[in-house]
């Protein structure tokens, strides 16, 4: 992979130019990431609201039908479900680990076994989140994908 940058200052706004030969999971993957750097969704904290850029969640997870971001530092209401945050953000590197919680597969940093045949997502920044058997099969999935680009 070649990787040019450049300064213009005449430009308005960063346009980012993807040239391949051909399209395959890696390019997918690297779409959906710069995407996600540029996809916001609205979280409230305390009286005030705020435009969260989707990189920078690490998780999502719901608790008496309401959804909670989070990110590195702080965690954020919204006023959507669980399911509508997944709707929005499954393009974007966002997999289902339980009923109640969404994972940034970006931010995850290994994955290991429990004694319950569960296994549970450490993160980046060391949060510990269990993955039930009903969806360890996707996350495997999107792992495998990621491995096999």
């Amino acid at each position: 992979m070649i990787l040019k940058t450049e300064q213009n200052e005449t430009k308005k706004d960063i346009e980012v130019i993807i040239s391949y030969p051909v399209k395959n999971k890696t390019i997918e993957r690297l779409i959906s990431f710069i995407n996600s750097l540029d996809t916001k969704i609205e979280g409230h904290i305390e009286n005030s609201i705020k435009h969260i850029i989707v990189s920078d969640i690490y998780y999502i997870e719901s608790c008496d039908k309401i959804a909670v971001i989070f990110c590195e530092k702080d965690s954020y209401r919204t006023k959507y479900r669980l399911y509508q945050i997944y709707d929005k953000l499954k393009g974007l590197g966002f997999v289902q680990i339980s009923k109640y919680c969404l994972l940034n597969i970006n931010k995850l940093d290994s994955i290991k076994p429990l004694s319950n045949r569960n296994m549970e997502a450490i993160l980046t920044n060391g949060k510990r989140l269990p993955i039930t058997r009903k969806y360890l099969l996707d996350i495997k999935s999107k792992l495998q994908e990621i491995i096999n680009e």
